[in-house]
């Protein structure tokens, strides 16, 4: 795997315009409980956001300290109780491991994800479909990491899929490219099961245009691409891009927002997740740092707002800590418009910072967004909670939230509920 450069390594100075929200925080009296607590045969440490069948069934990947990295299904049982299986084991070698993203269904429900590592040319990663049957099989798509010089095709995805209405698959990599700084791809389904990549951009100009892609991508109905990389852009604390569809196959690149890179950035550094849309085009987003003026900052909530050619930034909340840190997960709206997500740390008198981080929830009124602290993990040897949300949040039809968290006590992860 390519080495990442520190995302601590935030060396200009120059300040971006933002705009900025007057927010406040509350503390709710939600209830949590763990649902299924991950275990060595299921897979150990889950990460990104779970993906539902519509059924009640979830699914997702494990993927962290390397050790049984799994696709997983969880399934409701008697008495509030829940199952967990393994649909496919991630070993070393060809097939790819480490996923470190969530997964998506096609039409026939069969899923679809990325590896960080493994593979066929020296751990580029790959991704993957795995197939539904009686037992499901899993099917490599494609292997980074082609090309003896820079790896051109790109190296590592570092982010999940998402199809367009043609079933092209898109998605990014942290490493390679021909500066090595990372790429957008598309892969396009063939005959006779083949798939083909199509590199649709290489980050380059020495980083002015972004580095290290990390989250997946976004699409518009006119089949646009949004994302984020997490350093780079013309002040060093990372960009939110677009790519639109021209002739021919063409793409244009273009840069909506470059974040700031001095320690306590305003208006944040280091976006990380995915960008979401309300009905009226403005993206959403969130940054791991920045926000507190001095320091280096617990990370912001963000609004891009579409103003002709130009986008202007709102930040919609900062966090300070008590209230949740490091923001690196999904953004969910309800039909209210309020907006639900996790921070991977912070929170209030946890048994370590880096074990517990928030649930949180965001609503407008007034001008202003309200905090509202829906659960504040706490993972520690006496605890019987979890903590260190690795992925987003989604509803049940019963407006209970669902997420998962890399860590409990003993290590392994967990699927916890929140009920309003």
């Amino acid at each position: 795997m390519p080495s990442k450069p520190s995302r601590l390594a935030l060396a200009l100075t120059l300040l971006v315009a933002f705009g900025l929200l007057a927010t406040t925080c509350v503390f709710a009296s939600s209830t949590e409980q763990i649902l299924f607590r991950f275990y060595k045969r299921v897979g150990i440490g889950p990460v990104g956001t779970p993906l539902s069948d519509g059924s009640g069934n979830l699914y997702g990947v494990t993927g962290s300290l390397g050790v049984q990295n799994s696709a997983y299904e969880l399934s409701p049982g008697a008495n509030g109780t829940w199952n967990g299986k393994p649909l496919h084991y991630f070993k070393v070698g060809k097939e790819g491991y480490t996923p470190n993203a969530g997964l998506i269904f096609d039409a026939a429900g069969n899923l679809y994800g990325t590896t960080s590592d493994g593979g066929k040319y020296s751990d580029g990663g790959v991704a993957f479909e795995l197939v539904r049957a009686k037992a499901w099989s899993e099917r490599v798509l494609y292997n980074f990491g082609h090309g003896k010089v820079g790896h051109q095709d790109g190296r590592s995805p570092g982010g999940g899929l998402v199809f367009d209405k043609a079933g092209n698959l898109y998605g990014v990599t942290y490493g390679g490219g021909a500066y090595g700084d990372g790429t957008v791809f598309q892969l396009s389904p063939g005959a006779n099961n083949t798939w083909k990549e199509s590199l649709l951009y290489a980050f380059q100009n020495n980083g002015v245009d972004g580095r290290i892609p990390e989250g997946s991508l976004t699409l518009d109905a006119a089949g646009n691409l949004y994302g984020t990389t997490s350093t780079g852009g013309a002040n060093g604390g990372g960009i939110v891009f677009e790519l639109s569809p021209g002739a021919n196959g063409t793409w244009t690149y273009s840069v909506l927002y470059n974040f700031c890179s001095t320690s306590g950035c305003p208006d944040g550094a280091l976006p990380l997740g995915n960008l979401i849309f309300d009905a009226a085009g403005n993206l959403y987003g969130a940054t791991l740092y920045g926000g507190a003026p001095g320091t280096l900052g617990y990370g912001v909530i963000f609004e891009l707002t579409p103003n002709g050619s130009t986008w202007t930034q709102t930040v919609l909340h900062t966090f300070e800590g008590p209230d949740g840190g490091e923001p690196n997960a999904p953004l969910l709206f309800d039909n209210a418009g309020n907006l639900y997500g996790t921070t991977r740390g912070g929170g209030k008198g946890c048994y370590s910072p880096h074990a517990c981080g928030v649930a949180f929830e965001l609503t407008p009124g007034g001008g202003t967004w309200t905090e509202t602290v829906l659960h504040g993990f706490n993972d520690g040897p006496k605890a019987k909670d979890a903590g260190g949300p690795t992925g987003g949040l989604i509803f049940d039809t019963a407006g209970n939230l669902y997420g998962v968290t890399g860590e409990v006590w003993n290590g392994s992860g967990a699927l916890y509920e929140i009920t309003p």
